[in-house]
């Protein structure tokens, strides 16, 4: 007999009828994820869903951490984020821009010296947001059978070498998988220059710009690329490895990449802050951080006949934002936009429903449809 999992509730600012949402769809949904925590499938779950604005459902169950004695996981515990990091960078990419300060189809090397070669000189920043630029994919894009963190291990080895290499090289190094600008090849090394971008043309470090110009405005006090050791109780893991991957403010190693790929800790409703700001088309609670256009731009289609070849699928002409998916040719309304992260994670954004969408699903096996697409299905079911 399945054990009755205990869902607590964060607050919230109104009930979901009185934003025309079925509350039965929540209850279905907390079943669902009830039946995957039985199954093993997931260790906990926890989500948070937005409409005009206002919060309606704020709900978590399962457990903290993988052993016998955790708590239960909170509304207001901390997860590591992954790739949703990467609609971060993004949008600091785009205020650089709304600043005057860069282009879109500027060529990284006017920035970057090491990208001044014959095979890397046309690469542009649209192209390393649209995941274009030709660089080596991420571990498992190609369904490779040893996928291995190749770039982190270069990196490493070089720093441990006492070569005076810089980081930038190690990404760069061997052979374009394509010619830039004609497929989609999903590379956190990509997202990594373009921290490297975002540190150079704004003259601080990558993790302090975020939470200058992006974190701090909206408020995401609990946000950040670091954990507190005053927070470590809140924080979410599934393994030895998350938890031992946590880098306290003082040791952030500056001659490694940007954590702009990767490594935004934050919660279920700061996430959802986030995902508002966006809907707000760049403006939340008063605080303008973004343009409109800025928005509009990085949410809407950049490619045109680009091929795409992994994970097991294949398609002819790919769509993408600048930075952002939008490929959900499915119950989600026309002109949704969001990021995932690692199978653990997502923040889904429609704009049609003025809905937005957050998820927690910490678990050992990674991606499932079952606890990152059937809920989608759930969730939009309920819109009335």
């Amino acid at each position: 007999m399945q054990q009755t999992l205990s869902v607590h509730k964060g607050k919230v600012d109104v009930t979901p009828d009185e934003v025309g949402y079925d509350p039965a769809m929540l209850n279905r949904l907390d079943d669902h994820y009830s039946r995957l925590i039985g199954k093993g499938t997931i260790q906990a779950a926890g989500y948070i869903l937005s409409r005009h604005g206002q919060i309606f459902a704020h709900r978590t169950l399962g457990k903290l951490r993988p052993t016998e004695d955790s708590p239960d996981l909170e509304p207001d515990s901390i997860r590591k984020t992954y790739s949703i990091t990467k609609a971060f960078t993004s949008v600091a990419i785009h205020q650089l821009m709304d600043r005057g300060q860069i282009f879109l189809d500027q060529q990284v090397s006017s920035i970057i010296p090491e990208f001044d070669t014959d095979k890397h000189r046309s690469i542009t920043i649209a192209q390393l947001l649209t995941h274009t630029s030709g660089l080596n994919g991420d571990p498992g894009f190609f369904q490779e059978p040893f996928a291995l963190p190749w770039y982190e291990w270069a990196v490493r080895e070089i720093k441990k070498s006492g070569h005076d290499i810089s980081w930038v090289r190690a990404v760069l190094s061997g052979p374009l998988q394509n010619m830039p600008g004609k497929e989609w090849i999903y590379s956190t090394a990509g997202f990594a220059l373009l921290g490297e971008i975002i540190a150079k043309v704004s003259g601080i470090a990558y993790e302090q710009y975020i939470a200058d110009e992006i974190l701090t405005p909206l408020g995401m006090s609990k946000s950040g690329f670091t954990v507190d050791v005053t927070q470590h109780e809140q924080l979410c893991y599934v393994n030895s490895w998350e938890l031992e991957s946590i880098t306290p403010v003082e040791t952030i190693d500056r001659e490694r990449p940007p954590k702009a790929g990767n490594g935004l800790y934050s919660t279920l409703e700061e996430l959802c802050t986030f995902g508002r700001m966006m809907l707000g088309g760049g403006e939340w609670n008063g605080t303008r951080i973004l343009s409109r256009r800025a928005v509009e731009l990085q949410t809407s289609n950049q490619l045109n006949g680009v091929l795409f070849n992994g994970w097991g699928e294949r398609s002819k002409d790919t769509k993408y934002g600048l930075g952002w998916s939008l490929n959900h040719d499915d119950i989600c309304s026309k002109g949704t936009y969001s990021h995932e992260g690692f199978g653990h994670s997502g923040l889904y954004i429609d704009p049609v429903e003025d809905l937005v969408f957050a998820f927690f699903v910490p678990g050992l096996k990674g991606y499932t449809n079952e606890s990152v697409v059937i809920p989608r299905a759930i969730v939009w079911s309920g819109l009335l």
